[in-house]
């Protein structure tokens, strides 16, 4: 099953959900296709503050995962945008890590938790 995403705009930020099984020869445009889909409903809200939560099957390639984060300003991310993922596997949280580091090298803010009320609790503030 490829990758899904189920987006729902909140009062203070916006849902997204992944969903699917990551196809190892095409992760990087289908990851791109989601994740593009994301900056149009903030923009239609008003909002800045984006809730991911992961339910994948493993996390991107390394090189793959530098190039989601450089690519972000070009799907529409504005560098204002705060995001916060919530991945409940402890294996792939640590993995996720490096896809985290190379955002917030991008200048966002990005932190990941194992749990959605430790993320909306970071992402809310401020």
């Amino acid at each position: 099953m490829p990758i899904s995403i189920q987006l729902k705009a909140h009062k203070d930020f916006v849902e997204a959900e992944f969903t699917g099984t990551r196809d190892s020869n095409n992760e990087l445009e289908e990851t791109i296709r989601v994740w593009s889909e994301i900056p149009p409903l903030c923009e239609k809200h008003g909002l800045n503050k984006i809730l991911t939560i992961t339910n994948l099957d493993k996390r991107l390639k390394l090189d793959n995962s530098f190039l989601l984060a450089d690519k972000l300003i070009a799907i529409g991310f504005k560098p204002d945008y705060k995001l916060s993922a919530v991945i409940t596997d402890d294996k792939l949280r640590l993995e996720y890590e490096v896809l985290a580091t190379f955002i917030r090298n991008f200048g966002y803010e990005c932190e990941i938790f194992a749990t959605i009320k430790e993320a909306k609790k970071w992402l809310l503030q401020s």
